[in-house]
């Protein structure tokens, strides 16, 4: 198993790199001897995202490494007459930048990710010279004072919990206290920021981030404080490429440039601030040429900071309280209004359904009213018929009784009598059956025939159940009939007939009055007919299917035709 050890180890060491070179992607790259003999040429550069080195901003690529490495392409194309395409390549993750660089064989390929130049990274890569210096500073959670020496630091070092970022330079000052400390427990985080923000979070908390991640954390609100002591700097900040990469040339060239120590001074003020950047600079400066103030300044700019910060939490938690309370007295105001309309929404509702209850009495006090109505034009219509059935009854009672024909006139009182009875027994129902009054006109037409002398005949059928029908409507036509037309001329085909049928259809009534008659009167003169027709009409006034009357008149045959459906109310 011993044997095994260093096999396992090389395999292991083999898998990491795969790993590695699976998360960057492969690109093609131009060396520095092709693109000058070709006049135009390709790089890429790999980077991960750190304000204010590289970021995105709406959407766009920005910060410092990026627009100073796109000043690299003008600058060859005005120095050497070369065109140069520089092809960003997002890594994903700043850990596997670095191996990807120090393995690859592309003379093209570049990293930018705030590098730190150190003589163990150079056996390894090559770096640009330094764009700006590199000052990394201890930074604790702000429950531990501030400490006046190293020693004091140390001797607390068991009681705290480190947090930094893998393959960095700052990880490499937080081994300097694992060495020192054995149990010391050390975190890794993503990057700079979240380290910062794990320490501000946590007590008991420290760990190692670049001065100028620190001071835009700060302007932030990142409640942190930064010891004076156990600061570590180094060569600069600079962009890396691969071992066997020839662009040395260009490279020196461009960043040992006026132009490109223009842009850097004019970026890094643009990205950190004109007075945090000159301070940044001076303080990160080696020892030999910063001034002595420049730890007072930087002390200086961090209490400005945190005043503003201060002032800044004052005043948004003054506009908070005044959004506060402006929004309780509109909420209040809501709820008032909102009160006030419910019950105005109560009250109307409230009235339009007393409203509605006041509409459907109406309309069923008019219903009832019509409804009446109709009852009291029905009975008077009956009872206008009623003295001109008796005149002619007793007209006809005389006639038998000046014949000395005591047979005959007391047998058509018996038969007065029970029409008469059946009329007033009927006189208050609304709707009869049609058997009813098929034996109401039966009665009628029995008198008609002994007073007319059986100078004509008749037949009444009634065929099905028949339905209801209004009581006493069918009289006055089939009167109309017997005097006006059976009863005034001769008859088409012998004797003169009047025929009657009651017929059940579906959802109906149909009553048919024919005779054979030829005379020509008109059907619809009679004041009985008249009568009836206004009968009718109030009838059908409200009613959905109302009564329909035809008539059909023509020498020899003349017929009247009334449907009256099932749904009829009285």
């Amino acid at each position: 198993m011993l044997k095994l050890k260093p096999y396992l180890f090389i395999l292991g060491w083999l898998l990491s790199s795969l790993f590695i070179q699976a998360q960057v992607p492969v690109v093609k790259t131009d060396s520095w001897a092709q693109t000058k003999k070709a006049g135009k040429g390709q790089i890429s550069v790999l980077w991960y995202a750190i304000e204010p080195f590289i970021y995105f901003d709406k959407g766009e690529i920005v910060g410092i490494e990026y627009e100073l490495m796109q000043g690299f392409a003008p600058y060859l194309k005005k120095t050497y007459g070369v065109d140069v395409a520089i092809n960003w390549v997002n890594a994903g993750a700043f850990e596997p930048i670095y191996p990807a660089i120090r393995d690859s064989k592309e003379k093209g390929l570049f990293a930018v990710s705030y590098y730190s130049i150190t003589d163990e990274r150079k056996k390894e890569v090559k770096f640009a010279p330094a764009y700006m210096p590199d000052l990394n500073i201890l930074v604790t959670s702000n429950n531990l004072p501030v400490y006046d020496s190293p020693e004091e630091f140390y001797n607390r070092l068991p009681a705290l919990a480190g947090y930094t970022m893998a393959q960095t330079t700052m990880e490499e000052d937080m081994n300097y206290f694992k060495k020192r400390s054995p149990k010391l427990k050390i975190s890794n985080r993503l990057d700079d920021y979240e380290v910062i923000n794990e320490v501000a979070a946590t007590d008991n908390a420290f760990g190692y981030v670049p001065l100028s991640i620190y001071v835009l954390a700060l302007q932030r609100g990142t409640k942190v404080k930064r010891q004076k002591i156990l600061a570590t700097r180094r060569e600069g900040l600079a962009a890396i490429y691969t071992s066997a990469s020839d662009w040395d040339e260009a490279v020196n060239a461009y960043f040992n440039s006026e132009t490109c120590r223009q842009l850097t001074a004019s970026l890094i003020r643009k990205h950190l601030g004109v007075e945090v950047a000159d301070i940044i600079l001076e303080v990160s400066a080696p020892d030999s040429s910063r001034r002595p103030t420049a730890d007072i300044e930087l002390l200086t700019k961090e209490r400005e900071i945190v005043t503003r910060r201060l002032i800044d939490t004052a005043l948004q938690y003054q506009r908070s309280q005044s959004i506060r309370n402006i929004t309780i007295i509109a909420v209040l105001i809501f709820i008032i209004i909102s009160i006030v309309l419910f019950k105005m929404l109560t009250t109307k509702r409230k009235l339009a359904r007393l409203l509605v209850q006041r509409n459907q009495e109406i309309i069923s006090q008019k219903q009832e009213i019509e409804k009446i109505n109709r009852r009291l034009q029905q009975k008077l219509s009956v009872s206008q018929l009623n003295p001109h059935l008796i005149f002619n009854s007793l007209t006809a009672i005389q006639h038998f009784v000046m014949l000395d024909d005591k047979k005959m006139a007391n047998k058509y009182l018996s038969q007065l009598g029970k029409f008469i009875r059946y009329i007033l027994q009927n006189a208050n129902e609304p709707l009869i059956s049609a058997a009813e009054e098929s034996k109401m006109l039966e009665q009628y037409l029995n008198l008609e025939q002994a007073r007319f002398e059986n100078s004509f005949q008749y037949k009444i059928a009634l065929q099905g159940e028949g339905g209801l029908i209004p009581s006493m409507l069918t009289f006055p036509f089939v009167e109309e009939a017997l005097y006006e037309r059976v009863l005034a001329g001769e008859a088409a085909n012998g004797r003169r007939s009047l025929n009657i049928t009651f017929t059940e259809q579906p959802g109906a009534v149909c009553i048919s009055i024919q005779d054979n008659s030829l005379a020509q009167k008109k059907m619809d003169n009679g004041n009985a007919v008249r009568l009836a027709e206004e009968q009718i009409a109030a009838i059908n006034k409200g009613q959905v299917d109302k009564i329909g009357i035809n008539r059909r008149c023509s020498s020899g045959l003349s017929q009247v035709d009334i449907l009256i459906p099932n749904t009829v109310l009285l």
